[in-house]
């Protein structure tokens, strides 16, 4: 899957700026999401850091497995290897905002 990818971003700089342009959405868009998720929590407080603490604990699960991804599936001959970590990050907080939106429908619905 990687390697399709990888190959499908070296035909041409058009395929290579669909998947930055791609990743940068998913990735701007989670973190926007979660930062707005975050402040409909309210002010900081034990409640709140205890659900700040859920969500980051589940991101940081979310990292470790997606970095395992990334050194068993990224081979060393890859040529956008950058981009294929990006878009990891972005997955992470995609996670991240989804499972603060489950946290925050749970909490006030």
């Amino acid at each position: 899957m990687i390697d399709v990818l990888n190959n499908w971003m070296l035909e041409s700089s058009q395929n290579f700026n669909v998947i930055v342009g791609l990743t940068m959405v998913l990735y701007v868009g989670s973190l926007v999401v979660l930062w707005y998720i975050c402040n409909k929590f309210g002010k900081p407080d034990e409640r709140t850091n205890a659900i700040y603490l859920k969500i980051i604990s589940c991101m940081f699960t979310t990292q470790l497995i997606m970095n395992a991804i990334f050194i068993s599936l990224v081979d060393r001959n890859i040529e956008y290897f950058r981009q294929f970590f990006i878009l990891f990050q972005g997955i992470v907080f995609l996670v991240g905002a989804i499972y603060a939106f489950r946290l925050y429908r749970k909490d006030f619905k």
